[in-house]
């Protein structure tokens, strides 16, 4: 197994981790301790590409266990989540591997580190589970967040020393939560109005490769309402079969693709 990913400080001792498929994980670094934002897909040494920027003891915590988050929690000793995550992440970060290797090749990536019967039948990994709390690392603090939405058992991240939110896939320039396992579309926004409590100014997505403005955020908390839902909103059935999956726009270039069976009946 070798490392594609590839490294940024996004700020002081905040470092984001792009694998070879694309997807970002972040990196917080004390003086103490260090914390990285979910594992990837798995195809990485992500352990390499950690010990590139620290050698203090790393901390696993996923935001949630979707296979993109998840797939490279087999890395690390134990992976810390939410406990309404447990059946998604052994779903997901177990089962579902089979397809995110079929995903990778369909894309053209080098796995010739990689046998298909190895990448398939390497375990999830071990959970634990943590309830909302804050984890000291030396110098900067990560306050964990139970912020259903995207999952019953979604984490977000304030750090509240460099005023920074991580939303894990709550909010991101597309989010998604039509999956069977996604909460409806009123749970979302309860969960990113407790977000908006916190006095944030900068917000790094998962799916997006730079910090985004607090305004960023409240523009699409705003653009969250029945009436705009209404009026935006738009077939996309192609992207869970079986389910009425629709597409709204909170705010420009912002899309929300939702399951309109979850939707409250005031907004449908």
């Amino acid at each position: 197994m070798r490392s594609f990913i590839q490294t940024q400080e996004m700020t002081d001792n905040v470092w984001m981790l792009t694998d070879r498929m694309g997807m970002h994980m972040t990196l917080l670094v004390g003086t103490e301790k260090a914390l990285l934002v979910d594992c990837g897909y798995g195809f990485d040494d992500i352990f390499a590409a950690v010990r590139s920027i620290t050698s203090l003891p790393v901390t696993l915590l996923l935001s949630h266990g979707h296979h993109d988050h998840a797939c490279g929690a087999y890395q690390f000793d134990e992976a810390l989540m939410h406990r309404d995550e447990e059946d998604v992440f052994t779903f997901y970060a177990g089962q579902w591997r089979q397809r995110v290797w079929n995903q990778a090749t369909a894309k053209g990536l080098d796995l010739s580190d990689w046998t298909e019967e190895a990448f398939t039948g390497t375990p999830c990994g071990k959970a634990a589970f943590i309830e909302e709390c804050e984890m000291d690392l030396g110098g900067i603090t990560a306050q964990i967040l139970h912020c259903p939405g995207h999952t019953k058992g979604s984490l977000c991240v304030y750090v509240p020393q460099r005023r920074l939110l991580l939303p894990g896939d709550d909010m991101n320039p597309t989010t998604w939560i039509f999956f069977p396992e996604c909460e409806g579309l009123g749970v979302l926004k309860q969960s990113l109005e407790k977000l908006s409590a916190l006095p944030f100014e900068q917000v790094l997505c998962p799916h997006h490769d730079r910090l985004l403005p607090r305004s960023e955020f409240d523009a699409f908390l705003a653009g969250i309402t029945p009436e705009n839902v209404k009026a935006t909103s738009e077939a996309a059935f192609h992207l869970w079969e079986g389910k009425k999956v629709y597409a709204c726009h909170p705010r420009p270039q912002f899309t929300l693709c939702y399951d309109f069976d979850k939707l409250p009946e005031e907004w449908k």
